[in-house]
């Protein structure tokens, strides 16, 4: 009678011919386990897991598992394994994880071949073996299993254990995400974006985006926000993009939440809200988004949006840093220059910009720059300008103009200086256009145009005092050499 106490366990699971109802699938469950049925034992140890109706057990879920797994269950083998994985309702063990899988996947059991396929890829519980980790992915991929399917194709893609092949990394992708697979089809849609494998063709990308997005695939939700936002194989559409950002967002994806931080605070998409940022950003910062780290630290460092609170930027930008972020090293670097949140101490602050200008920071390297031409290295301050204005960071420019200008380190050159601050103009440098106002009016570099270079020196005075970059080094001693500038020149 075990076999028909399990299969009425199974009706009252699903509802199939009777009311739903937990309580009854458990108690139907149990007896047919009792007498010995093994795949009863594997539903009992899921509702334990699940908490279905029982009370919640990891270690009554371990308990069931094993019996199944001992009396010859194929799922219960795998589950068993899961348990020593994660340790959960028992010890955590790799090596008794590994176990477990192998004995489910000699069996036959597709789901733990890739279980065990992943075992030999990181070494865990077994030596690291290419070559296994290859067969009993492709094993499982031939019994119709989809993430071994898509581990397959990853090894193709990436060379590991095989000899790398794009035709062959496509061909399981498809497989995979014909099948339904929601990490195949963001991995499809990318090769189609990026053209591995295949044409490049944006619509292939976002049709499968699309595809993983509806299947709840995070990676796909923040792709297709993407695509929509910047037009990329669709028409462009904020609102959509918004829409996938926030389905992200809420699904858990801690980039959708930084985006949707992002929308919130820079008004795009939607109207303007720092509270919904600070909220999104918080949230995707304890995700461990780094991007949401720093920025959810310059809104404490600034006071936007939240009261301002020194102690909370310092953390958030610490943690960001943590992560090899190279805006939060620069802005940390910036707050020991000044003594913003933490004593003053140029060597601490000197140390992050170096950090953070290795990892590609041109504003690092204009920081640096500035403070080594405050105490006379003038050429290593050079050096740092000319890397930071490679990196199109709008202040170097500014910097490497005055030394063209004045003929410092280098030879006097009024029209480089000038090229400098026009460069320096159009990537948004208010200094620049201090500068490349007075060029005009003194005809540094070009023609002197008196009239017209005092009407654009008054213009670009007025500017300054109402852009945020006046915090930025020597901005008052530019606002007041521009001063000084049109009242010598207004007689």
């Amino acid at each position: 009678y075990g076999e028909g106490m399990y299969w009425l366990g199974v009706c009252y699971e699903y509802g199939d011919g009777v009311e739903q109802n937990w309580e009854h699938a458990v108690h139907w469950f149990r007896e047919a386990a009792e007498s010995g049925v093994s795949v009863a034992m594997t539903h009992l140890g899921y509702c334990y897991e699940k908490g279905c109706g029982v009370e919640q057990s990891w270690e009554q879920a371990f308990s069931w598992y094993r019996r199944g797994a001992e009396c010859g269950d194929l799922q219960s083998m795998h589950n068993l394994g899961y348990c020593y994985e994660k340790g959960c309702g028992v010890e955590q063990s790799w090596e008794q994880a590994f176990s477990w899988y192998r004995r489910g996947a000699e069996c036959g059991y597709p789901v733990s071949m890739s279980n065990l396929g992943l075992c030999y890829k990181r070494g865990y519980g077994v030596d690291q073996n290419w070559q296994e980790a290859i067969k009993w992915y492709e094993q499982g991929a031939q019994c119709g299993d989809l993430q071994c399917m898509h581990n397959l194709a990853c090894c193709y893609e990436r060379g590991e254990g095989v000899e790398q092949n794009e035709e062959r990394a496509l061909y399981w992708y498809r497989r995979s995400a014909e099948g339904g697979n929601g990490d195949a089809m963001c991995n499809l849609g990318r090769c189609y974006e990026r053209g591995y494998g295949v044409e490049q063709n944006w619509q292939e990308a976002v049709k499968w985006y699309e595809q993983g997005a509806q299947c709840g695939h995070l990676q796909s939700m923040d792709n297709l926000a993407y695509c929509y936002e910047y037009g990329e194989g669709v028409e462009q559409n904020e609102e959509r993009a918004l829409y996938w950002y926030r389905r992200g967002a809420e699904a858990g994806s801690d980039y959708c939440m930084y985006c949707l931080g992002w929308n919130y605070s820079n008004g795009e998409g939607v109207e303007q809200n720092m509270t919904e940022a600070i909220r999104w950003y918080t949230a995707a910062a304890e995700g461990g988004n780094a991007d949401a780290m720093h920025n959810l630290g310059w809104l404490y460092d600034h006071g936007e949006g939240v009261e301002q609170d020194m102690k909370k930027a310092i953390c958030w930008y610490e943690r960001a840093a943590e992560q090899n972020h190279p805006a939060a090293m620069n802005s940390l670097g910036e707050c020991y220059a000044m003594g913003r949140g933490v004593p003053r101490d140029l060597e601490t602050a000197m140390e992050w910009y170096r950090r953070a200008a290795e990892l590609g920071e041109a504003m690092a390297d204009y920081n640096m720059g500035w403070h080594l031409e405050q105490a006379g290295k003038l050429s290593e301050a050079y050096a740092h300008y000319r890397k930071a204005a490679d990196g199109n960071d709008d202040s170097a420019w500014w910097a490497l103009g005055r030394f063209y200008e004045n003929g410092v380190v280098v030879a006097q050159d009024g029209k480089e200086a000038r090229r400098c601050y026009e460069t320096g103009e159009k990537l948004g440098s208010v200094k620049c256009k201090m500068r490349l106002a007075r060029c005009k009016l003194l005809g540094i570099g070009g023609r002197r145009e008196k009239k017209s270079g005092l009407d654009l020196c008054r213009q670009a005075l007025e500017l300054a005092k109402e852009i945020s970059e006046k915090e930025d080094y020597g901005y008052e001693a530019e606002m007041n050499l521009l001063r000084r500038t049109i009242a010598e020149n207004e007689s």
